[in-house]
């Protein structure tokens, strides 16, 4: 019953409706012991579906056009057509090898089922028959596993494939274009983008990349993400030509990073590396190819791939951008990271550097809504503290900040308040350990707030 039950389930897959019910029969003959029967009728159900999608290849291909063409008049004229059918799919490369031996053998089958030959077809070989015509080709949506993929490619010209900059939309047009994409395609499909983005149009390459971006953004499964991290990121991690893209597809999806070789790990941190050197400080942080966005993928990673492989680029990363809101949102819930950031902002608020400290005091208000979003109130009151310190060292910034009761800083100032008021040692330990003397924590809000 079993067999029974998974035979059933298979004609859900079969995409044409008419097919469908023709295979339907083919498994009531099955299940009343007319093996023969079921035999004969999966091999004319497959042909049928063979001229139905070489007749729906025809709109695109010349050379499908002329096979259907040819073969549909020998159908027509009632001739026998299918040895001519099956040599010209295997030698245009339409089918594969495996498809096309198969055909042949469910073909031999056939005609020992269809003439009196002696040989009476089993219940195993109908079983064979009928699953193999269903998961072969009645369940493709198309014939050729490359059919959609060169439709994809031939459209590479068109200017407005992807209307908008947006990734998001990048996923949807790309989506909607490999929906009938078989999962064999994918491998092609994404040989030929990679072989798109080194061709002299411009326009090509552009959708190249855009349509590699929206495929690795939103993959339809992870067969498919496989690939991806396979072709491209494994293959081309090498290609110093290939860093930006490289990049630019790590940030769209950090899974793309999991499970790597420790050489692609090697190489991957190497285009980082020049990712930051290279970045300018004026680009957008929401530039998928920015340093901010690529760490967001690289901190998805576990922390000892991070810390055997990408430790010093995220510390570079926190340097050169500790200001950046969208870093502070990407770390905020990463303990171990966020108090890396967190200790770098203090750093530069208490600078020994008069220049670094003023350059705090400078730009202070307006981190002053996302630093607290980073900070809880204690390491906002520590932070209060390191600029007291600076500016008692002399930094001019500093001290107008002090001597301004750190009004610019309303929110950061709210939080440090209630450090004090519900934290009064532990503050006083802080009061401690930067700047003995300053003050007690009892009198802090009365002497700086």
């Amino acid at each position: 019953m079993s067999n029974l039950r998974d035979m059933e389930e298979l004609i859900s897959e079969i995409v044409d409706v008419e097919l469908k019910e023709y295979m339907r029969e083919a498994l009531t003959c099955y299940m009343t012991g007319a093996h023969r029967a079921c035999v004969v009728l999966s091999f004319i159900a497959i042909f049928e579906d063979l001229l139905k999608k070489l007749d729906g290849m025809a709109s695109t291909s010349k050379v499908a056009k002329a096979i259907f063409t040819e073969i549909n008049k020998r159908r027509e004229e009632q001739k026998v057509y299918e040895n001519d059918l099956l040599n010209r799919l295997k030698s245009e490369k339409i089918i594969t090898e495996i498809d096309a031996d198969f055909l042949m053998v469910l073909k031999t089958l056939r005609n020992k089922a269809a003439h009196p030959s002696g040989h009476k077809p089993t219940a195993e070989e109908a079983r064979y028959v009928f699953s193999e015509t269903i998961s072969r080709f009645l369940s493709k949506r198309v014939l050729s596993t490359t059919q959609v993929a060169d439709q994809i490619i031939s459209k590479l010209t068109n200017t407005y494939l992807f209307p908008t900059t947006n990734i998001q939309d990048h996923a949807t047009v790309v989506n909607e274009g490999v929906k009938n994409l078989h999962h064999d395609g994918y491998s092609y499909l994404l040989k030929k983008l990679l072989e798109s983005l080194d061709n002299p149009n411009e326009q090509i390459q552009v959708n190249a990349k855009r349509y590699l971006l929206g495929l690795s953004s939103n993959p339809l499964n992870t067969d498919v993400l496989g690939q991806i991290k396979k072709q491209v990121l494994e293959e081309c991690s090498s290609d110093e030509n290939k860093t930006q893209l490289l990049m630019e597809l790590i940030s769209t999806n950090s899974r793309l990073m999991k499970g790597l070789d420790d050489i692609v790990y090697l190489r991957i941190n190497k285009m980082f590396e020049r990712i930051i050197s290279t970045t300018k400080t004026a680009d957008q942080h929401t530039y998928l190819k920015h340093p901010v966005q690529i760490t967001s993928s690289v901190l998805a990673l576990d922390k000892t791939v991070v810390d055997k492989f990408f430790i010093n680029n995220i510390d570079d990363v926190l340097n050169k951008y500790k200001f950046s809101p969208l870093l502070m949102k990407i770390v905020k819930d990463k303990e171990w990271v966020r108090n890396k950031l967190i200790n770098k902002i203090f750093e530069k608020a208490g600078s020994t550097t008069f220049d670094e400290a003023n350059s705090f005091a400078r730009s202070a208000s307006v981190y002053d809504k996302d630093v607290v979003i980073l900070m809880n109130d204690i390491e906002c009151f520590k932070l209060i503290v390191h600029v007291c310190d600076a500016g008692i060292r002399g930094a001019y910034g500093s001290e107008g900040m002090m001597k301004g009761r750190f009004n610019n800083i309303p929110e950061i100032k709210k939080k440090a308040l209630n450090a004090l008021k519900n934290e009064p040692e532990e503050c006083q330990e802080i009061i401690d350990s930067i700047r003995q003397g300053l003050s007690i924590s009892s009198d802090f809000e009365k002497d700086y707030f």
